[in-house]
């Protein structure tokens, strides 16, 4: 695969790959599920800390007590905020109702939606666009036709969440249950935190009912250096 550009960094709309050998996507195997992943796609490269770290986002996000989750909560909707190519909300998608994804990568999107149909998961939307873009008119969306979220799940890049998407996810009074998965939470993520957890602040339009974290579960997806994945249980 190759990519040209006079810039440090642009996107597969603003200069398409060319494929100049072997098979224009990779595929790998999560818990039982395949997925396609296109070049300018993210995807874990630790395949089997990949399994660890989704099975743990999956029985924070809907718990299961066959897998010491105490209670089932079945059902409702996930939203799966920068979902990349739907490996997460694809994994958990048997255990609820309703999949929305947000991605701003085209190619990703792409991919979750041809994830989705790979694996016959028939209850996954998946909407390109920056999550600070989309997610506030898709909650006012959710507000009015009622019926509550079970969970959110949120899994961004090193810069941490826009601050416009830290509260339209606060501000959803059914979002009872957040988890948050970061690769530096003692970043720019630990903005967010303290933006979920804070009293609410008119200032900065921070209204809905703080959430408290209750878990945190590090996953070691980089052997041998010392970063760490973490993935925190925020409840209200």
């Amino acid at each position: 695969m190759k990519e040209e550009s006079t810039m440090t960094r642009c996107t597969h709309e603003e200069s398409p790959y060319q494929l100049l050998h072997g098979q224009p996507h990779i595929y790998e195997e999560v818990l039982g599920f395949k997925f396609r992943i296109s070049a300018d796609a993210f995807f874990q490269v630790n395949r089997a800390a990949a399994e660890v770290l989704y099975s743990t986002v999956r029985q924070l996000c809907v718990p299961n007590p066959e897998e010491g989750g105490g209670r089932t909560e079945v059902g409702g909707t996930l939203l799966d905020v920068c979902c990349g190519t739907g490996a997460i909300g694809i994994t958990i998608s048997p255990r609820v109702d309703r999949i929305i994804g947000i991605e701003l990568i085209e190619q990703a999107v792409e991919d979750a939606r041809h994830n989705a149909a790979l694996n016959n998961v028939l209850n996954c939307e998946f909407v390109p666009g920056k999550a600070e873009v989309v997610l506030p008119g898709l909650m006012s969306k959710l507000s009015s036709a009622g019926g509550g979220l079970v969970s959110a799940v949120v899994n961004p890049a090193r810069a941490g969440l826009h601050h416009r998407v830290v509260r339209a996810l606060r501000n959803q009074s059914a979002i009872r249950r957040l988890v948050y998965v970061s690769c530096k939470p003692d970043g720019e993520a630990m903005r967010n935190f303290r933006e979920l957890c804070c009293a609410p602040d008119p200032q900065k339009k921070l209204t809905g009912e703080a959430f408290s974290p209750t878990l945190a579960v590090p996953v070691d997806m980089f052997p041998h250096t010392p970063h760490c994945e973490v993935v925190l249980l925020f409840e209200r």
